[in-house]
């Protein structure tokens, strides 16, 4: 027999595991959060001090996805002192033909126009007017988009966290991962080196360790882990507007950039530059290297001289994080019920892969209503998300 019986297991403890168990504690269930490592850890999708907040996307669901997110960002600011999104705008510019990972300037602007998102278009001349870059190419063109900004994410994580707990419903275990699970009655028994638990309902939150956790359900999914370096960059000339910003460029121009303003709970006096490619692809995240590369932190310092005023080009405070992507790039995120033991289980749903930092607090609702009852799509407001442009191919565990 299990140890103890919960409402809902979750599996990672990271930002959307916490935010599972607050939106589950919310309604009641009693939950159960089992974490790896421990708890605001930075060994997986969410390392790092800042994450992008933006309401443009090439796919229309995705922008309202993160229009209906901005209500839940409310909700989860009540529950700390600190501010969760700092609202500094967001900056795309580049060549508009491009798409990356990201999506697309002209795509974006279709789908802000579509839902009536105000931003203001801008040639190369008029962002280097308006912002401290440089030398850019005089055909680039781009767009901002003043309800983009910043997240605090280990603020973000800390209120989960606190808002979670303050329900007397949820449980925390840190340093101990689940090492197997079988099927018992209509729920799942799940275990770990220190017992068992029993779970009518079981979210699994891993990110990068997905397949790990996956691996006793005899399942895999098609993900690539990307290791990622970024650093920062002393600001030199504090009064220049900085929002957050991406740039879309060809191959030829080595990379895709992205960065975010001098922020105080993450090296004041400092703005963050990364490169938006891996430094390598992984299988497995033990294979994770805590050391940047130094071709992307040269690139990451030659961007910086070449195209950016009010910052020395030195990298300081250089860091890895790892980032789970699905391998359909049509797929932004991957959600869906867990076909374990050969058929769907709608009280087993598997959240991996995406940048979803700035779906934190929905994101853990959305698996939460998919839990209450059998979902193919999620309303919020006006705005209806459809579930299988989520979808994942599953596929037997090697």
């Amino acid at each position: 027999m299990p140890d103890e019986s919960f409402d809902l297991i979750v599996i990672g403890g990271g930002a959307i595991g916490l935010s599972t168990a607050w939106n589950a504690a919310r309604r009641g269930w009693r939950t159960l959060v089992l974490e790896k490592y421990g708890v605001l850890n930075d060994d997986g999708s969410s390392a790092g001090a800042s994450r992008q907040f933006r309401l443009q996307y090439a796919q229309r669901y995705m922008a309202e996805l993160s229009l209906a997110s901005q209500t839940f960002w409310a909700e989860l600011q009540g529950h700390t002192q600190k501010t969760l999104i700092r609202q500094n705008g967001s900056l795309w510019f580049g060549d508009p033909s491009l798409d990356s990972q990201e999506g697309g300037i002209a795509a974006a602007e279709k789908v802000m126009d579509a839902l009536h998102i105000p931003y203001t278009k801008l040639t190369a001349a008029q962002i280097e007017a308006r912002f401290p870059f440089k030398a850019l190419p005089q055909d680039y063109e781009g767009f901002f988009q003043a309800s983009g900004g910043i997240i605090d994410l280990k603020a973000t994580e800390e209120a989960a966290l606190d808002a979670a707990l303050a329900t007397g419903l949820v449980e925390i275990h840190e340093w101990e991962p689940a090492t197997d699970m079988t099927e018992s009655g209509a729920g799942v028994t799940v275990r770990t080196a220190s017992g068992s638990y029993y779970g009518a309902r079981l979210a699994i939150c891993a990110g990068a360790y997905v397949n790990d956790t996956l691996k006793p359900l005899g399942l895999s999914l098609g993900i690539d882990i990307w290791q990622m370096s970024s650093a920062y960059f002393a600001v030199t000339a504090p009064a220049t507007h900085l929002p957050t910003w991406f740039v879309f460029q060809s191959p030829s121009d080595s990379a895709l950039f992205y960065g975010f303003p001098e922020v105080d709970w993450a090296h004041p006096g400092y703005a963050r530059v990364a490169t938006d490619f891996p430094d390598r692809i992984l299988a497995d995240p033990a294979q994770r290297s805590f050391a940047p590369n130094a071709k992307s932190l040269e690139l990451n310092a030659q961007w910086v001289r070449d195209h950016m005023t009010g910052l020395d080009p030195s990298p300081r405070f250089t860091s890895t994080c790892l980032i789970a992507l699905a391998k359909d790039p049509s797929r932004e995120l991957l959600l869906d019920y867990t076909p374990a033991w050969g058929s769907p289980h709608s009280n087993i749903v598997t959240y991996t892969a995406g940048w979803a930092g700035k779906y934190i607090p929905i994101m853990g609702d959305m698996i939460v209503q998919m839990l209450s009852a059998p979902k193919t799509e999620l309303v919020y407001g006006h705005y209806s998300i459809p579930l299988n442009k989520f979808s994942i191919d599953w596929n037997q565990a090697t």
